[in-house]
């Protein structure tokens, strides 16, 4: 295989969001930008513990919060892969489609995509377990710490590859008009093979920057409106939507490019 271009595939992902700008932007803007912006605003509020709170309460208090934010990130979740697999038509279509064709694909795509979603989950929780449970096998002590150490590495570092090795499954399923998610896996796989830590690295230093960009953007709004009721919440979900249309937008368009340049072996020869 070809090493992977991480230049070229980024001047790539920039022609892709330059082109349909007014369709994408818009489908952003329904399926990454209001759904989140929604759940921001009028979904559960994360319960803060109080100032004398031990560590107990502490992590009972982010429990709760995060089971009672689960249906709502879920739901949020599902709206924007919609969203993310339209683009992906959009931009990748060879003879060109509309919007509401776009999206009717997307949403026959859905079943698909929680496939992928459960195949994946239940594969990297048994993971998870085989390399934790020899540390807790141990019973404590230095061994165990050891273990659990080790074993949580090797996680971290599975899951980075399997990153690199996955980043294609969408744009792969909607370019091939995957139903059958195995298929759809199997496909991602095939074309990173060889560039699974490169593909990686591309995906992390974008997301990085878009992480430090929010922590920046989030950072003023607390300074300015505070991160209480009011303005506050009200600025507060302003600037997560908007960091989440635009990262989701474009997250689309670097793992497009990436499928471009792996699926062609320049990206300049297809979908053009």
């Amino acid at each position: 295989m070809p090493k992977f271009d991480l230049g070229a595939a980024w001047d790539d992902s920039m022609v892709l969001l330059k082109s349909h700008i007014a369709l994408t932007s818009t489908v952003a803007a329904v399926f990454l930008f209001l759904p989140t912006l929604a759940v921001s605003w009028f979904g559960p509020v994360p319960i803060e513990p109080a100032d004398t709170a031990t560590f107990e309460q502490i992590m009972t208090a982010a429990r709760t919060s995060a089971m009672q934010a689960a249906p709502y990130q879920v739901l949020v979740s599902v709206i924007a892969a919609i969203g993310g697999v339209g683009i992906l038509r959009l931009w990748l279509s060879r003879t060109g489609t509309s919007v509401g064709d776009a999206l009717v694909f997307a949403l026959k795509m859905v079943p698909t995509m929680i496939a992928i979603q459960l195949i994946l989950g239940v594969g990297l929780g048994l993971g998870a377990v085989l390399l934790i449970m020899p540390g807790i096998a141990a019973g404590g002590g230095a061994i165990s710490v050891l273990l659990l150490f080790v074993g949580g590495i090797a996680l971290v570092a599975i899951l980075l590859y399997l990153w690199g090795r996955l980043a294609v499954i969408s744009p792969a399923l909607t370019d091939k008009t995957l139903y059958n998610p195995i298929a759809a896996i199997q496909t991602s796989w095939q074309l990173t093979r060889g560039n699974g830590w490169r593909i990686c690295l591309f995906l992390f230093l974008v997301t990085l920057v878009v992480l430090i960009v929010a922590i920046m953007l989030g950072g003023v709004v607390a300074i300015v409106a505070g991160t209480g009721e009011g303005v506050g919440r009200i600025l507060t979900g302003l600037v997560e939507a908007s960091v989440a249309a635009v990262s989701g937008l474009v997250t689309t368009a670097i793992v497009a490019a990436t499928y471009r340049q792996l699926a062609s072996g320049d990206g300049k020869d297809i979908f053009s």
